[in-house]
Protein backbone atom coordinates (compact mmCIF):
# COMPACT_ATOMS: atom_id res chain seq x y z
CA UNK A 1 0.00 0.00 0.00
CA UNK A 2 1.30 3.63 -1.25
CA UNK A 3 0.76 5.78 2.20
CA UNK A 4 1.76 9.29 3.39
CA UNK A 5 3.76 10.04 6.61
CA UNK A 6 4.05 12.72 8.54
CA UNK A 7 6.51 13.36 12.09
CA UNK A 8 4.91 16.50 13.04
CA UNK A 9 8.19 18.18 15.25
CA UNK A 10 8.75 20.68 17.69
CA UNK A 11 10.79 22.41 14.84
CA UNK A 12 9.55 21.04 11.49
CA UNK A 13 6.98 18.50 10.14
CA UNK A 14 9.13 15.79 8.15
CA UNK A 15 6.77 14.23 5.28
CA UNK A 16 7.05 10.65 3.29
CA UNK A 17 6.01 8.76 1.01
CA UNK A 18 6.28 4.68 1.70
CA UNK A 19 5.72 2.08 -0.48
CA UNK A 20 4.47 -0.67 2.51
CA UNK A 21 7.60 -0.46 5.04
CA UNK A 22 10.01 1.21 2.56
CA UNK A 23 10.45 5.19 2.56
CA UNK A 24 10.78 6.23 -1.13
CA UNK A 25 10.48 9.72 -0.62
CA UNK A 26 10.72 12.51 2.07
CA UNK A 27 10.74 16.18 2.71
CA UNK A 28 11.30 18.32 5.80
CA UNK A 29 9.12 21.36 5.88
CA UNK A 30 9.31 24.58 8.41
CA UNK A 31 6.19 25.51 10.46
CA UNK A 32 3.58 27.39 8.23
CA UNK A 33 5.75 26.72 4.77
CA UNK A 34 3.46 27.09 1.83
CA UNK A 35 4.60 23.70 0.33
CA UNK A 36 2.83 21.59 2.47
CA UNK A 37 -0.60 22.31 0.56
CA UNK A 38 1.75 21.33 -2.31
CA UNK A 39 3.23 18.21 -1.02
CA UNK A 40 -0.57 16.37 0.38
CA UNK A 41 -1.53 17.31 -2.97
CA UNK A 42 0.90 16.04 -5.37
CA UNK A 43 0.46 12.61 -3.51
CA UNK A 44 -3.38 11.60 -5.04
CA UNK A 45 -2.46 7.36 -5.24
CA UNK A 46 -1.47 7.44 -1.17
CA UNK A 47 -4.48 5.45 0.27
CA UNK A 48 -3.83 7.36 3.82
CA UNK A 49 -2.38 9.56 6.04
CA UNK A 50 -0.27 8.35 9.42
CA UNK A 51 0.76 10.83 11.95
CA UNK A 52 3.49 11.02 14.81
CA UNK A 53 1.59 13.67 16.69
CA UNK A 54 5.08 14.73 18.85
CA UNK A 55 3.74 18.52 18.13
CA UNK A 56 0.35 18.68 19.04
CA UNK A 57 0.48 22.30 17.21
CA UNK A 58 2.16 20.96 14.39
CA UNK A 59 -0.01 18.50 13.96
CA UNK A 60 -3.35 20.77 14.20
CA UNK A 61 -1.51 22.95 11.10
CA UNK A 62 -1.20 19.02 9.44
CA UNK A 63 -4.71 18.33 10.19
CA UNK A 64 -6.18 21.20 8.81
CA UNK A 65 -4.17 21.23 5.36
CA UNK A 66 -5.00 17.78 5.15
CA UNK A 67 -8.88 18.45 5.67
CA UNK A 68 -8.73 20.30 2.69
CA UNK A 69 -6.31 17.75 0.50
CA UNK A 70 -7.52 14.59 1.23
CA UNK A 71 -10.75 14.31 -0.73
CA UNK A 72 -12.24 11.85 1.87
CA UNK A 73 -8.64 9.56 2.81
CA UNK A 74 -8.12 8.45 6.36
CA UNK A 75 -5.80 10.07 8.67
CA UNK A 76 -4.49 7.49 11.36
CA UNK A 77 -2.36 8.77 14.15
CA UNK A 78 -0.32 7.24 16.53
CA UNK A 79 -1.20 6.68 20.17
CA UNK A 80 -4.81 6.96 19.14
CA UNK A 81 -5.23 4.46 16.30
CA UNK A 82 -2.16 2.82 15.71
CA UNK A 83 -0.75 1.65 19.29
CA UNK A 84 3.18 1.74 19.43
CA UNK A 85 4.26 -1.62 20.38
CA UNK A 86 5.89 -2.80 23.90
CA UNK A 87 9.70 -2.73 23.46
CA UNK A 88 10.44 -3.11 27.13
CA UNK A 89 10.32 0.84 27.38
CA UNK A 90 9.12 2.63 30.42
CA UNK A 91 5.70 4.19 30.18
CA UNK A 92 5.98 7.49 29.05
CA UNK A 93 8.66 7.08 26.74
CA UNK A 94 8.92 9.31 23.24
CA UNK A 95 6.96 7.49 20.57
CA UNK A 96 9.74 8.82 18.35
CA UNK A 97 12.26 6.86 20.11
CA UNK A 98 10.58 3.73 19.91
CA UNK A 99 10.09 4.34 16.20
CA UNK A 100 13.71 4.59 16.08
CA UNK A 101 14.20 1.73 17.97
CA UNK A 102 12.32 -0.36 16.29
CA UNK A 103 13.75 -0.27 13.19
CA UNK A 104 17.39 0.26 14.27
CA UNK A 105 17.07 -2.57 17.43
CA UNK A 106 15.61 -4.95 14.74
CA UNK A 107 18.72 -4.63 12.76
CA UNK A 108 20.88 -5.34 15.63
CA UNK A 109 21.98 -3.96 19.18
CA UNK A 110 22.57 0.13 18.71
CA UNK A 111 22.22 3.21 20.13
CA UNK A 112 20.02 5.33 18.47
CA UNK A 113 20.99 9.63 18.68
CA UNK A 114 17.92 11.64 17.73
CA UNK A 115 19.53 15.27 16.83
CA UNK A 116 16.11 17.39 17.72
CA UNK A 117 15.36 19.72 20.37
CA UNK A 118 16.35 17.65 22.44
CA UNK A 119 19.14 15.01 21.90
CA UNK A 120 18.24 11.36 22.59
CA UNK A 121 20.70 8.46 23.25
CA UNK A 122 19.05 5.63 23.59
CA UNK A 123 20.68 1.84 23.30
CA UNK A 124 18.38 -1.42 22.20
CA UNK A 125 19.05 -4.83 21.79
CA UNK A 126 18.40 -7.10 19.21
CA UNK A 127 15.97 -9.31 20.74
CA UNK A 128 14.86 -12.99 19.35
CA UNK A 129 10.99 -11.29 17.68
CA UNK A 130 12.10 -7.61 17.93
CA UNK A 131 14.16 -4.65 18.99
CA UNK A 132 14.21 -4.47 23.32
CA UNK A 133 14.83 -1.17 24.89
CA UNK A 134 18.16 -0.91 26.72
CA UNK A 135 17.61 3.07 28.40
CA UNK A 136 19.33 6.12 27.45
CA UNK A 137 19.52 9.59 28.38
CA UNK A 138 18.17 13.06 27.24
CA UNK A 139 19.65 16.14 26.79
CA UNK A 140 18.93 19.72 25.90
CA UNK A 141 20.02 20.46 22.07
CA UNK A 142 22.51 22.82 21.66
CA UNK A 143 19.81 25.72 20.89
CA UNK A 144 17.69 24.47 23.69
CA UNK A 145 20.83 25.09 25.77
CA UNK A 146 21.16 28.45 24.23
CA UNK A 147 17.45 29.63 24.99
CA UNK A 148 17.06 28.18 28.07
CA UNK A 149 19.65 30.35 28.89
CA UNK A 150 18.07 32.86 27.26
CA UNK A 151 14.44 32.36 29.21
CA UNK A 152 16.05 32.33 32.70
CA UNK A 153 18.15 35.00 31.81
CA UNK A 154 16.60 37.34 29.52
CA UNK A 155 19.22 39.73 29.54
CA UNK A 156 21.63 36.79 27.98
CA UNK A 157 20.63 37.18 24.07
CA UNK A 158 19.45 34.58 21.87
CA UNK A 159 21.71 33.08 19.52
CA UNK A 160 22.95 30.54 17.70
CA UNK A 161 25.47 27.88 18.77
CA UNK A 162 29.34 28.44 17.41
CA UNK A 163 31.44 26.08 15.81
CA UNK A 164 33.77 23.10 17.81
CA UNK A 165 36.90 25.41 17.10
CA UNK A 166 35.54 28.69 18.06
CA UNK A 167 37.85 30.20 20.52
CA UNK A 168 37.71 30.76 23.27
CA UNK A 169 38.94 33.93 24.53
CA UNK A 170 35.63 36.07 23.49
CA UNK A 171 35.28 39.70 24.40
CA UNK A 172 31.69 39.49 23.70
CA UNK A 173 28.64 38.12 25.77
CA UNK A 174 27.27 36.64 22.68
CA UNK A 175 30.79 35.02 21.40
CA UNK A 176 31.17 34.18 25.08
CA UNK A 177 27.41 31.97 25.05
CA UNK A 178 28.42 30.98 21.10
CA UNK A 179 31.94 29.24 21.88
CA UNK A 180 30.57 28.05 25.33
CA UNK A 181 27.98 25.62 23.67
CA UNK A 182 30.14 25.35 20.27
CA UNK A 183 33.21 24.04 22.39
CA UNK A 184 31.36 22.15 25.10
CA UNK A 185 28.44 20.63 23.32
CA UNK A 186 30.00 18.09 21.31
CA UNK A 187 32.31 16.63 24.37
CA UNK A 188 28.94 16.47 26.21
CA UNK A 189 27.35 14.25 24.14
CA UNK A 190 30.48 12.28 23.32
CA UNK A 191 30.66 11.78 27.46
CA UNK A 192 27.05 10.46 27.67
CA UNK A 193 27.38 8.65 24.37
CA UNK A 194 30.20 6.71 25.30
CA UNK A 195 29.10 6.09 28.72
CA UNK A 196 25.87 4.31 27.81
CA UNK A 197 28.10 2.14 25.11
CA UNK A 198 30.29 0.87 28.35
CA UNK A 199 27.23 0.25 30.27
CA UNK A 200 25.44 -1.40 27.43
CA UNK A 201 28.39 -2.91 25.71
CA UNK A 202 27.10 -1.53 22.40
CA UNK A 203 29.06 0.07 19.82
CA UNK A 204 27.11 0.57 16.83
CA UNK A 205 25.95 4.54 16.61
CA UNK A 206 22.85 5.40 14.58
CA UNK A 207 21.92 8.45 14.24
CA UNK A 208 18.96 11.02 13.03
CA UNK A 209 17.70 14.49 13.53
CA UNK A 210 17.78 17.67 11.59
CA UNK A 211 20.02 19.42 14.44
CA UNK A 212 22.79 17.15 14.41
CA UNK A 213 25.17 19.59 12.66
CA UNK A 214 26.88 20.70 15.76
CA UNK A 215 27.73 17.09 16.43
CA UNK A 216 28.80 15.90 13.02
CA UNK A 217 31.21 19.36 13.03
CA UNK A 218 32.72 18.07 16.59
CA UNK A 219 33.16 14.51 14.87
CA UNK A 220 30.92 12.55 17.77
CA UNK A 221 28.80 11.00 14.59
CA UNK A 222 30.20 8.13 12.66
CA UNK A 223 28.99 9.22 8.55
CA UNK A 224 28.02 5.83 7.65
CA UNK A 225 25.47 5.75 10.83
CA UNK A 226 23.39 8.38 9.57
CA UNK A 227 19.75 7.60 9.03
CA UNK A 228 17.71 10.75 8.22
CA UNK A 229 14.20 9.08 8.14
CA UNK A 230 14.82 6.58 10.97
CA UNK A 231 11.55 7.77 12.78
CA UNK A 232 9.48 7.47 9.51
CA UNK A 233 10.56 4.12 8.67
CA UNK A 234 9.85 3.10 12.08
CA UNK A 235 6.19 5.02 11.19
CA UNK A 236 5.86 2.89 8.17
CA UNK A 237 6.36 0.11 9.81
CA UNK A 238 3.91 0.28 12.51
CA UNK A 239 1.49 1.58 10.15
CA UNK A 240 1.97 -1.47 7.05
CA UNK A 241 1.74 -3.82 11.13
CA UNK A 242 -1.86 -2.45 11.35
CA UNK A 243 -1.13 -2.65 15.18
CA UNK A 244 -4.20 -0.86 17.37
Amino acid sequence: MIRLLADCGNTCIKLARADGRRVVDWERLEPGSTRLHDWLEGHPDAAELVVLPGSRTQAAHLSGAWVQRSHGRPWREVGRDLRLPDLGQYPGCGADRVLAGLVAGGEGDALVVDCGTATTITAWFMGDRCAQFGGGVILPGARACLAGLHALAPALPLIEPGAPDARADQTSTAGALAAGIGIGYGALVRACLERLGRDTGIGRIRWTGGAAAPLQAAGVLPADGHRPVLVLEGLAQLAESGRR
